[in-house]
C-alpha cells in the first residue's frame, strides 16, 4: 500500500530538482551578452540617427511626424 501512495503523489507533494549550476550559469552568462550586445548595438544605432538628424534637420521632421503613426493601430 505505502509503495502504490509513493507513485500517485500530489503535483504539490513532489520533489522540485536542483537547478544545474552549470547550466544556469551558461544561461546567465549568454543572457548578459546578449543583453550587452543588443545595448551596444541600440547605442550605435542611436548615434548613428543623431548625427543623420544634425545634418539633415527638415528630413527629421517628417520622421518624426510619421514615426508614431506607423506604430497606431491601423495607421490613424
Amino acid at each position: 500500500m505505502r509503495q502504490s501512495d509513493e507513485n500517485h503523489k500530489k503535483p504539490a507533494q513532489t520533489e522540485t530538482v536542483p537547478l544545474d549550476p552549470i547550466a544556469l550559469s551558461l544561461a546567465l552568462w549568454l543572457g548578459l551578452v546578449v543583453g550587452v550586445t543588443g545595448l551596444m548595438r541600440l547605442s550605435e544605432t542611436a548615434a548613428a540617427n543623431a548625427a543623420r538628424a544634425q545634418q539633415d534637420p527638415q528630413r527629421t521632421a517628417t520622421v518624426l511626424r510619421s514615426g508614431p503613426m506607423l506604430l497606431a493601430p491601423y495607421g490613424s
